[in-house]
């Protein structure tokens, strides 16, 4: 073991002396003083940043532990070139040799702030449309259900009209041939309190809506449909309507005229 030991401090005296220095005066020399260190530094102050990048993982390849060149490179990743996962490896790296520096946290909280960037990147938009595609169909289902709802309470409440003015004629005519006139107001005053329209829907009469509407600053088809139908539901009837005027429901203008069905 000693002549071991001698030989490798002979050698080691030899490549001192090689390279014109005496053993003593052998040392390794600190990461940031590494010309390639101070090189990335020159050109990160430059804006050169891919040429400092590069000059950064050369003082990473050429030594066995490089923190500053780690956290320099991580920084390059994240903000300048918008790599997230590859700033992720070089702060865990920095955290790997300095786990408890004074930039420990700040570094921690870069990992942080890179992994929501990565998440931010993930592909989510296209699946935005089918989303909204469902949404749309569910809009246009429920919309049906209510519109065959309304035509059912239309048909019912213009039978109860019919049957109404059936039975007011029928005591006209009953009246007229069988009592005096002072007893004739009778009954059909009696029918007519029961006649009110108002109370069996609330869907107005087809015949007093305007066929068209001139469309006014402000307004929308639910707008519209809550002005001549009582509810904002029949938009649909008005676009409907007047597909061959409206590229969309969003596309009405100022003094357009359109259809009210």
């Amino acid at each position: 073991m000693k002549s071991l030991s001698r030989i490798l401090l002979i050698s080691a005296a030899c490549i001192g002396l090689l390279l014109g220095c005496a053993p003593s005066d052998l040392e390794i020399v600190s990461e940031t003083d590494e010309k390639q260190y101070q090189l990335a530094q020159d050109y990160k102050n430059q804006g050169r940043m891919e040429e400092a990048l590069s000059a950064f993982h050369r003082v990473i390849d050429a030594r066995r532990d490089a923190p500053e060149s780690h956290l320099e490179a991580g920084y390059i990743y994240l903000r300048e070139l918008k790599d997230p996962v590859r700033a992720i490896y070089h702060f865990d790296r920095y955290l790997q040799f300095k786990p408890n520096s004074p930039q420990a946290n700040q570094v921690r909280q870069l990992i942080e702030t890179a992994q929501k960037e990565f998440a931010r990147q993930l592909p989510a938009q296209p699946y935005q449309g089918d989303l909204d595609r469902i949404d749309l169909m569910e809009l246009v289902k429920n919309l049906r259900q209510e519109n065959e709802s309304l035509k059912r309470d239309l048909v019912n409440a213009e039978a109860r009209v019919a049957q109404l003015e059936s039975v007011v004629g029928s005591g006209r005519r009953a009246t007229a041939t069988t009592q005096t006139p002072t007893t004739v107001r009778q009954p059909i005053a009696t029918v007519q309190v029961q006649q009110p329209r108002a109370t069996t829907s609330t869907t107005p009469n087809p015949a007093t809506v305007p066929r068209t509407h001139t469309v006014q600053s402000g307004d929308t088809l639910s707008t519209i449909s809550s002005r001549y139908y009582g509810t904002p539901s029949r938009w649909i009837d008005i676009y409907q309507a007047n597909r061959d005027r409206l590229r969309n429901e969003n596309a009405l203008k100022v003094g357009q005229e359109i259809r009210i069905p």
